[in-house]
């Protein structure tokens, strides 16, 4: 039987959805803990980190490690002379701008506009000999950015729907994923299904999991349940990657006519459950991981753990330094006046320590003359965030 736009169906999985349902609830009520936990401009710098995350193991995913180093390096222009890093520059600092300007967006994330401009804005920031697409040959070829595939494609054992069926499948995917009507819980579960209904559609020649992965940041943005940007999809998906692929593919599966468990769709509703039940479990391990990690008390010992043993500070330095680190961490910022105070000292003493942690990175400030805050430079993130990234990252 040839398909049709509704050969995506179901959208959703309708039986058996209680343990889907009840991991909706808790990544709804972990996700909100975690997002009162810190204040800004820590919130921010967080923030900022959080998306390098979802930068780095984007590109794991596929198959490409960005060291965190290359990343900070990219950001002050500072690139590769080695044309293979220099391209996973370039892909990090797309994937980065296009984190930035989803942010900004407020229309339907579903919308085939939405999700060709994603593709077109990330492939226009790389160079014009990176905008290729790689057939299962290895053989490379021109490819425009946001434009929908004119070829079949097979990914594995996915035989991608026919080129021609494309567009219209985008539309169903947008008219049915945005109707009015599904509850708070029933979005959350529907983060997993679209995952995979679009990755299944296939709509570029190149790029697809990038797309589908800014895509569902966008997603869980909307919804309200990533913590103001405070944990990463793709960092679970990358410690997960065989199982991500493996429930991907199994979902491909054309629904059996012999179960009545199955659904009634073109594609399996029981793989599409398995496949929403894995993207909530990773979604509540990585909200659960990054809430640990931004205890603040825990994080207070750690940043006191790296200026004693790690910093290379002079003896009776460490102390003062930690402390004015402390202050930052707990207040947020405070101002150049207060150092003196805050490490037990007279004023030029406090001053003297201040400049020692800016020199060193681990205080700044938007200006000469502006309160301090806390830095979280590559040098301390590994001690300070541990696990956050691969310790060869």
């Amino acid at each position: 039987m040839a398909l049709t736009c509704t050969a995506i169906e179901p959208i959703l999985p309708e039986q058996d959805i209680s343990r889907l349902e009840d991991r909706a609830c808790s990544v709804l009520e972990q996700a909100a803990r975690l997002g009162a936990k810190v204040r800004e401009p820590l919130r921010s710098q967080l923030v900022k980190l959080t998306r390098w995350m979802h930068t780095y193991y984007s590109n794991l995913i596929e198959g490409q490690q960005t060291r965190v180093q290359d990343i900070e390096s990219a950001l002050q222009k500072d690139f590769s002379a080695q044309p293979e890093k220099r391209n996973l520059q370039q892909l990090a600092l797309a994937h980065l701008t296009m984190q930035r300007w989803a942010v900004t967006y407020a229309g339907s994330p579903f919308s085939s506009t939405f999700i060709q401009e994603l593709h077109q804005r990330f492939y226009s920031e790389l160079p014009q000999e990176m905008r290729v697409a790689i057939s299962t040959t290895g053989k490379n070829s021109p490819l425009v950015p946001g434009e929908l595939r004119q070829e079949e494609v097979e990914v594995g054992s996915h035989l991608a729907p026919p080129h021609e069926l494309v567009p219209s499948l985008l539309d169903h995917f947008s008219r049915r994923y945005s109707e009015r009507g599904l509850s708070r819980v029933r979005q959350i579960i529907a983060v997993g299904a679209s995952h995979h209904r679009l990755a299944w559609i296939h709509p570029f020649r190149d790029g697809n999991g990038r797309v589908v992965r800014l895509f569902s940041d966008t997603l869980i943005r909307q919804i309200g349940i990533d913590a103001g940007g405070l944990w990463s999809l793709s960092r679970g998906m990358a410690f997960h990657r065989e199982q991500y692929y493996a429930r991907l593919a199994n979902a491909d599966q054309v629904r059996s006519s012999a179960s009545a468990a199955d659904g009634r769709g073109h594609l399996s509703e029981r793989a599409l459950r398995e496949f929403c039940e894995f993207v909530l479990d990773v979604m509540i391990d990585q909200i659960a991981y990054m809430d640990q990690l931004f205890d603040i008390d825990r994080l207070e010992k750690r940043i006191e753990h790296y200026v004693k043993l790690q910093g290379g500070f002079a003896r009776g330095t460490e102390d003062r330094m930690f402390y004015l680190l402390r202050e930052a961490l707990y207040r947020g910022e405070f101002a150049r006046g207060e150092a003196g105070r805050i490490v037990g000292a007279g004023e030029r003493t406090g001053r003297a320590v201040l400049s020692l942690a800016e020199e060193a990175g681990l205080l700044q400030s938007d200006t000469p003359k502006s309160p301090v805050k806390l830095a979280l430079p590559v040098k301390v993130l590994g001690m300070y965030f541990p696990q956050m990234f691969p310790p060869e990252s």
